[in-house]
């Protein structure tokens, strides 16, 4: 069910040097990331890579004398990918990584402090500078930030009798509306159950705080995912497959495979961010999107992850002064806005222009909603925990108490760990 290579019950140092019995998984990666004087090497994303290819060339123009050498990371694997380089010695000048990864790497030292390269920190979003700052330092300077909602097809709507511009708010409505929706061989509402672990954490996790619970307790001491306000959250999300709502790939698709089946016109819903619109666009440009915040329970309020990802540079990085005057081009208002295909983190950069489309309005609203990940040091195997009991619920190999009964003893010997 692709589950970590990182122990639940090994404490943090622990399960630092587990990172370093994989090294050779990556041996190939890491040798092509030692850089030579002069030149920074930038671990980047590849959703962003033809961005990431123009501001390497635009910085370059303007610093003749620094070279920025781009490798492509997937997310699939990369929370495994990062840590086995920050630790071995071989690591690139800047990673991008989510926000949430940051205090692991920072509590075991492995970052260098950017607080010098961020010039106004009132200029960012406040939620999720603080995630990413410890003792009063900046350990990463977040740059993308995200709240998913739900993109619907208006004309499917339509054919099934429904009101496209009174998408369901409340979770029984949201059920009763994907239940319409699924016939003819399309399915109603696709969740994500397989791929990178990010992306069913993300749309499962907002369900479980509108519910009234949550992963762990706010003082990071008790694994809280069993609950019956939980677990009710997680059966709500799985149910969708369970009752045939969601594709039968289920278990296997991530956001991008249920962007792929949306466009094909094989489902009618499905939670994603803004990031799909213009794909969604350019691949069907007939169907007319939807955009609806994720519907909540009755007589309670919707929420969504205040996600993203920042730039860290580690501590054994080859070149950390001119990895640092990189980000601070990559920093300022103008790139900022440019660079990311979601939110930029600073406040300023919202006023870009390309932020008054009426959509991406709409997905700015979500953002007033959002909250981000806890802040703890197992947050990367947290996740992976819940991922995995998610699986075996769609799997049918537990019910979801089960589930998450068995996810949450895996998170209670993180967190006494």
């Amino acid at each position: 069910m692709g589950r970590s290579f990182w122990s639940p019950v090994l404490g943090g140092a622990e399960i630092m040097k587990r990172a370093l019995l994989v090294t050779a998984i990556w041996s190939f990666a890491l040798t092509a990331t030692v850089a030579s004087a002069g030149e920074v090497v930038w671990w980047t994303p590849n959703w962003g890579q033809a961005r990431a290819e123009k501001a390497a060339a635009d910085f370059e123009a303007a610093n003749p004398g620094i070279k920025i050498r781009l490798e492509i990371t997937t997310s699939k694997g990369l929370p495994e990918r990062v840590a086995t380089a920050l630790q071995s010695g071989s690591a690139p000048d800047i990673i991008e990584v989510q926000h949430g990864w940051v205090n692991g790497y920072y509590q075991s030292g492995l970052l260098t402090s950017l607080d010098d390269v961020i010039p106004d920190k009132s200029d960012f979003n406040q939620a999720v500078l603080n995630l990413v700052t410890f003792d009063g330092k900046a350990m990463a300077i977040p740059y993308r930030i995200e709240c998913p909602g739900v993109l619907y097809n208006m004309d499917d709507f339509t054919a099934a009798g429904l009101d496209a511009n009174k998408p369901p708010e409340t979770w029984d409505q949201w059920v009763k509306t994907a239940k319409a929706l699924t016939k003819d061989g399309k399915f109603g509402m696709a969740i994500t159950g397989g791929g990178e672990v990010g992306n069913t954490v993300t749309r499962s996790m907002p369900l479980v705080w509108m519910n009234g619970g949550n992963i762990i307790s706010d003082d990071g001491k008790t694994a809280t995912i069993n609950s019956p306000a939980a677990v009710e959250a997680i059966k709500f999300y799985t149910d969708f497959y369970r009752n045939g709502y969601s594709p039968d790939s289920t278990l296997q698709n991530d956001g991008t495979a249920n962007r792929q089946l949306f466009i094909a016109g094989k489902v009618s819903m499905f939670q994603s961010g803004s990031y799909d619109l213009a794909p969604i666009s350019k691949g069907n440009p007939a169907i007319k999107v939807g955009i609806m915040p994720p519907p909540h329970p009755e007589g309670k309020s919707t929420s969504c992850v205040l996600g993203g990802w920042s730039y860290v540079v580690p501590s054994g990085a080859k070149n950390p002064e001119e990895a640092k005057k990189f980000l601070a081009f990559m920093n300022t208002t103008e790139m900022q806005g440019a660079f990311t295909d979601t939110f930029p983190a600073r406040l300023s950069s919202l006023k870009v222009p390309r932020y008054d489309d009426p959509q991406l309005k709409q997905f700015i609203a979500f953002l007033e909603t959002g909250r981000p990940y806890p802040v703890n040091v197992h947050w990367v195997q947290i996740a992976q925990a819940l991922f995995d009991g998610i699986q075996r619920i769609l799997s049918g190999e537990q019910d979801a108490q089960a589930a998450m009964d068995e996810a949450n003893a895996e998170i209670q010997a993180l967190l006494d760990s």
